[in-house]
């Protein structure tokens, strides 16, 4: 096999959330504009695959927001399209290295919004840019919409690009125009046409869109009620990443709601949205771990370490149970936590 190479490519341009509230950090910085002249890169550091994205042959495009200082350095790095194994903290780290020709306005240098995209690529893998390029697009329109002050034109422009992604039939997109349709945000409410929508996105096996119909399926909204079917389609949507649909099940399996109560199944269930840093998973799931029947020592090591992860998310109940059991610890013991803390929440 020969050695692993990949091409790294930098498109810097004016912010695409011109409106949106700037993150912390950004608050100062300008737009590209009349009188503005954009930041041009002197120097870059080019970054190397993790090892996890070079063993699975990951390629894709993290995009950063940030500003060039006057100084020339990238200020106020945030990734708001994640491409995961490890290569957003990998393009983030070469980015902060890179050196900047400082953007100028009235002859003066001052800091500048950009966004910038990394591309990873394995030169002899095929790769699907147009798919590439809708993921990006889409990471970037929620993005906007995230964003509490963005005004109605930076509204419009983002809900406009998410209808026409949908069109092209990207299923996240998909999903999302098809809820605003039934619910009547941002859109024009036509509760028909935007279930046709979600199930056009379930039918390209997207995790969410799955979720929306199962658990219509469950309650017997819009859709012919029917429990065994939904269940099924909700069990589908968790193994396809639907995080509310593994919150659905772990819940329903701890609370035997409807179904045999089974603590070892919510646990599993738990431990996937978990993963995913979801606050109220790590919750329930360092819950589930400290008060099982004659749980093992890792299960309990585990537990508290699942909580101080919910803790350090927001969660005040993780914070008051962790405190209380992090004190019982051994030395060893918090040893352990700490390093499964690292490990359980993947890059």
């Amino acid at each position: 096999m020969g050695s692993t190479r990949f091409y790294l490519v930098l498109t810097l341009f004016a912010c695409a959330r011109l409106d949106a509230q700037a993150p912390s950090g950004l608050e100062d910085a300008i737009r590209i504009g009349p009188g503005v002249t954009p930041p041009r890169l002197l120097r870059k550091a080019e970054p190397e695959y993790s090892p996890d994205a070079r063993a699975d042959r990951i390629q894709g495009t993290v995009v950063l927001e940030l500003a060039v200082n006057e100084k020339g350095r990238a200020v106020g790095i945030a990734v708001i399209s994640p491409l995961g194994f490890g290569l957003d903290e990998r393009a983030q780290a070469a980015v902060e290295k890179w050196e900047f020709a400082p953007g100028l306005k009235d002859g003066k240098p001052v800091k500048i919004l950009a966004i910038v995209e990394v591309n990873f690529r394995f030169p002899e893998l095929w790769f699907d840019e147009k798919a590439e390029r809708q993921r990006t697009a889409f990471n970037e329109a929620v993005q906007t919409l995230r964003h509490s002050d963005a005004s109605a034109k930076a509204i419009e422009r983002t809900v406009k690009s998410l209808q026409d992604l949908s069109k092209l039939g990207f299923p996240p997109a998909m999903h999302l125009v098809g809820v605003w349709e039934i619910s009547g945000d941002h859109i024009s409410k036509d509760p028909n046409d935007g279930l046709m929508l979600v199930q056009r996105a379930a039918a390209k096996n997207y995790g969410p869109a799955l979720y929306e119909i199962a658990i219509r399926q469950i309650e017997g909204r819009d859709v012919t009620k029917d429990g065994a079917k939904g269940l099924e389609t909700m069990r589908q949507a968790s193994v396809l990443g639907s995080q509310q649909a593994q919150f659905y099940l772990g819940n329903l399996y701890e609370t035997g709601s409807g179904v045999s109560r089974e603590p070892d199944r919510a646990r599993r269930y738990f431990r996937l949205c978990a993963a995913r840093g979801v606050p109220l998973c790590q919750l329930r799931l360092g819950t589930l771990l400290l008060t099982a029947a004659e749980r093992p020592e890792r299960d309990y090591v585990q537990g508290v370490a699942w909580l101080q992860l919910a803790s350090e998310n927001g969660v005040p109940e993780a914070k008051d149970i962790a405190v209380k059991e992090a004190a019982k610890l051994t030395a060893a013991q918090t040893t352990w936590m700490t390093s499964l803390k690292a490990q359980l929440v993947p890059k």
